[in-house]
C-alpha cells in the first residue's frame, strides 16, 4: 500500500513489517489542539476496518484524542484490562471522560451527538435516514467482510501459535461466535462456497452503492458528506486490498469516483496511510503475550 492514498491510488495487500517494540502512547491532534476541552482516548488497531471508521470520524471533526494502539497480533484486545473497557474484546473503543463507548457504528453516532460541528449527519430527515441506512449497512456487511479478511489475511499467521497458545487464545475470546470463527480457521478455514457467498454479498452491496451514487450522489446521503460515507469507505478499502480486480472502473465507475473524492479529503488521506504514528510496525509473528501483558 502506498504511503498516501489519494486520487486514483488504490491500496494493495499489506505485508508484515518489522517490529521495533511497543509504539509510544502519544496525543494525536487533528487540529493543533484547539478543541481539547474534554478527554478522548481511542483504543484502536490502526488500519482495521472498524478502527479506520472511528479514526476517520474523529479527524473529520478536528478533535484531539489520545491514541491507544492495541496490537491484535499479540491479542492485547483479549487482556483482562482491555475486556473491562470492551467486554467483546474487539477494537475500537472510545473512552470519553472515563466512559467507554463500543461498536464503531455507535461510536460515530455518539461523536456526532456530543461534538455536532462540523455536522456529519444531514439536516433533512430523509437524507439523515439514508445516512443511517448506509452506516448500518456497513456494519451489517462487515460479517461477510470479516470472513474474507480472516481467510486471506489472518489464517496463515494463526499458524504462529502452538497448540497450547491457540487454546489459551480461544479460551480468552469472550464472544462465542468469534471463538468459533478462530477455531474454524485453525482447522483449515472456510470452504470455497462459503467464501464466494461472502464475496457475493459484499459485491451486492457495492452495486447498491453504485446505484445510489448514480441517482442521488455525490455522497451516499445526497449532497452532504456523512457518517454513511465514512463507515462504508472502510468496507470498500478492504475489498480493494483483498480483491482489487473486483472493483475495476468499468464495472464500478461511480463508486470509483466517490472513492477518489473521499481519498482527496485530508482526514481520509491521513487515516488510510500506513506511515503515521497511528499505524505502528507489526510484530514479525503472532503471539499471545498481550493477553497477560497489556494494560490500559
Amino acid at each position: 500500500m502506498p504511503s498516501r492514498m489519494a486520487g486514483s491510488t488504490r491500496p494493495t495487500m499489506r505485508s508484515r513489517r518489522t517490529w521495533s517494540g511497543r509504539p509510544d502512547r502519544r496525543l494525536l491532534t487533528a487540529d493543533g489542539g484547539k478543541r481539547g476541552t474534554t478527554m478522548l482516548e481511542l483504543y484502536h488497531s490502526g488500519l482495521t476496518t472498524c478502527s479506520k471508521q472511528v479514526r476517520h470520524c474523529l479527524r473529520e471533526k478536528g478533535l484531539s484524542y489520545v491514541s491507544r494502539y492495541v496490537e491484535l497480533w499479540n491479542y492485547e484486545n483479549l487482556s483482562p484490562d482491555y475486556l473491562k473497557l470492551n467486554p467483546n474484546g474487539v477494537v475500537p473503543t472510545l473512552v470519553h471522560d472515563g466512559n467507554p463507548i463500543i461498536n464503531s457504528f455507535c461510536i460515530n453516532e455518539y461523536i456526532d451527538d456530543v461534538f455536532p460541528e462540523p455536522a456529519l449527519r444531514p439536516a433533512d430527515p430523509k437524507d439523515r435516514a439514508r445516512m443511517r441506512y448506509w452506516a448500518w449497512t456497513a456494519d451489517e456487511v462487515h460479517l461477510s467482510l470479516a470472513r474474507l479478511t480472516h481467510e486471506r489475511m489472518l489464517k496463515a499467521a494463526l499458524k504462529d501459535l502452538g497448540p497450547e497458545d491457540l487454546q489459551i487464545m480461544l479460551r480468552s475470546t469472550p464472544v462465542p461466535e468469534k471463538r468459533e470463527r478462530w477455531n474454524l480457521l485453525a482447522k483449515g478455514g472456510y470452504s470455497a462456497d462459503q467464501l464466494q457467498a461472502a464475496l457475493d454479498n459484499v459485491l451486492f452491496i457495492f452495486r447498491r452503492v453504485e446505484e445510489e451514487l448514480s441517482s442521488r450522489g455525490p455522497w451516499l446521503a445526497g449532497a452532504t458528506f456523512s457518517l454513511g460515507d465514512i463507515n462504508m469507505v472502510a468496507i470498500v478499502h478492504r475489498i480493494f486490498e483483498l480483491y482489487p480486480d473486483r472493483l475495476n472502473r468499468s464495472d464500478f465507475p461511480v463508486l470509483n469516483g466517490w472513492w477518489e473524492r473521499l481519498m482527496a479529503r485530508p482526514a481520509a488521506a491521513y487515516v488510510y496511510a500506513e506511515d503515521t504514528d497511528e499505524v505502528p510496525q507489526r510484530p514479525p509473528r503472532k503471539s499471545i503475550a498481550g493477553i497477560a501483558e497489556f494494560q490500559v
